[in-house]
């Protein structure tokens, strides 16, 4: 089963079309600089609706997880369990993701480094998962 595709709009388009190219770009305010995520129209930080769209890394840190154990959706049934993640990525926004080689266990992943991986969901859409980085 696919896993449910994301509402693409005039506001989000950006983002999901870089992920389907392997890229990442988030918004950034023009006014007080800040990286946002989610896509918007205007910065949760200072209202600007001055925000400009431009490439990230996809590298962060984790600074909350929890492991699914009874997953949302089908499409998900044959990943359980599986840890998802809270990312705050170097630029500074915080963004959500599967962290695909993470250990299903109580030990805690906060504050491990994490690279972006992208994963074909089906329907040609892309979506953003992560796995620990290597340390070197």
């Amino acid at each position: 089963m696919n896993k449910p595709q994301p509402v693409v709009n005039e506001v989000n388009a950006p983002f999901w079309n870089a992920l389907s190219e392997q890229r990442i770009v988030l918004q950034t305010c023009g006014g007080c600089r800040k990286t946002v995520f989610y896509p918007r129209v205007c910065c949760p930080y200072c209202q600007s609706d001055s925000l400009e769209w431009g490439e990230v890394s996809g590298h962060g840190r984790v600074v909350s997880h929890t492991t699914i154990h009874r997953p949302h959706h089908p499409g998900f049934d044959d990943e359980v369990p599986y840890v998802f993640g809270a990312i705050e990525l170097t630029e500074g926004a915080l963004i959500y993701g599967q962290i695909l080689d993470a250990p299903i266990t109580d030990v805690s992943l906060l504050g491990q480094a994490v690279e972006p991986v992208f994963q074909p969901s089906g329907q040609g859409q892309t979506l953003l998962a992560f796995r620990l980085a290597e340390t070197r």
